[in-house]
């Protein structure tokens, strides 16, 4: 079992925490639509990564096989070399994921929240980890064992989480050095100044290093330039794929159709209309309004779903593959099942009655 996995209790906890301290200070830390789509696309991302698991660790192996080094995994300053590399890829990663549209469109999901609180963190673009791994690789090639390197990627995103969080401001001179909530409070802005800084996962010697620091000196308003104004969390994954695709199909020469996807999100083809680039103050932020019956539906199920997910995620290793992809397809229907009778799409109770009429087997399977 993960890191990750195992750290869902404590995920959980904490924003316990984080909605306690936010209702004693008189704040509404989270909105519940939003909490939804948040965990929903956390949880589609690591279902995807043990769905696919062979395909993602195996290029990692494969180039171990050609290793330069053997790097023992007994060596405290091979861990501290290794922390240090997985969070440097991971800078590059990130920032990489800000300025190529193909990129960004896998990493974009984690950026549409318009709130800012621990459950944002959770929310991650369910394709992402095809991008990301590439960046580790060479890790490979320096001869850091594979179980290794693992652990030290999910430090990496453990220690991300508490940094999603609007009830810590600054931290002294450990501003200096480490990533902390005010300078990632930045990298999730939309407003002018803070579009694309602050990149660094624990680290922010880097950002100081490669000119993509900035320090937190404004209002701040959360969410992606362009705002996706759904809650449902299939719908959020596809959204900056289909209109890049839409982008791409517009586009008049076969060099402008390629560029279109390898360019920074503002780029735009000859004729092309420019993207938004720039988003004011205090945006109103999208927000839906259910009945009680239904809120209370996607609330019980939505648990039930994850509580199945959580099943899923201790049992994969053990399942054959197509069972794994089974169960993915079956998540994400259950995404746009519940996503769809949370925004009274007429078409989400149907897809919602298919799947849980599934979902017994499921369940069994599992």
């Amino acid at each position: 079992m993960s890191l990750i996995t195992l750290s869902i209790p404590l995920f959980f906890l904490l924003m316990g925490i984080e909605w306690l301290c936010g209702r004693l200070q008189g704040r509404r830390v989270f909105q519940a639509p939003d909490v939804f789509a948040n965990l929903s696309l956390g949880a589609a991302q690591t279902v995807f990564t043990a769905a696919a698991v062979g395909l993602l660790a195996g290029a990692y192996t494969a180039l171990y096989v050609h290793r330069l080094f053997d790097v023992p995994a007994s060596s405290a300053l091979a861990w501290v070399a290794l922390m240090l590399g997985v969070d440097f890829a991971y800078y590059w990663f990130h920032r990489t994921s800000h300025r190529m549209n193909l990129a960004w469109a896998a990493h974009a999901p984690h950026h549409q929240s318009e709130h800012y609180n621990l459950s944002v963190a959770l929310r991650q673009g369910p394709v992402q980890p095809l991008v990301s791994r590439v960046f580790y690789l060479p890790l490979a090639l320096l001869g850091f064992p594979p179980a290794m390197f693992a652990t030290a990627v999910a430090l990496n995103t453990l220690y991300q989480f508490w940094v999603h969080t609007e009830l810590i401001h600054r931290l002294g001179p450990l501003e200096w050095v480490l990533v902390t909530p005010s300078h990632h409070r930045v990298h999730h802005a939309c407003n002018g100044r803070y579009l694309d800084k602050n990149h660094g996962g624990i680290l922010i010697i880097w950002d100081r290093m490669f000119g993509t620091f900035e320090p937190e000196a404004e209002r701040i308003t959360y969410g992606t330039v362009k705002p996706v104004r759904t809650f449902n969390p299939l719908e959020a994954m596809l959204v900056p794929f289909r209109e890049l695709a839409e982008r791409t199909w517009k586009a008049p020469r076969a060099i402008d159709k390629l560029k279109l996807w390898l360019m920074p999100p503002e780029w735009h083809a000859p004729g092309e209309d420019a993207p938004a680039a720039k988003v004011l103050p205090g945006r109103e932020r999208y927000d839906v309004s259910p009945s009680r019956r239904v809120a209370l539906y996607v609330s019980i199920v939505g648990v039930l779903t994850l509580l199945v997910t959580v099943l899923f995620l201790v049992r994969s290793p053990a399942l054959p593959r197509n069972a794994r992809l089974a169960f993915g397809v079956w998540f994400l229907a259950s995404m746009g099942g519940l996503g769809g009778v949370l925004e009274g799409r007429r078409w989400g109770p149907w897809v919602e009655a298919v799947r849980l009429a599934a979902a017994p087997l499921v369940v069994v399977a599992l």
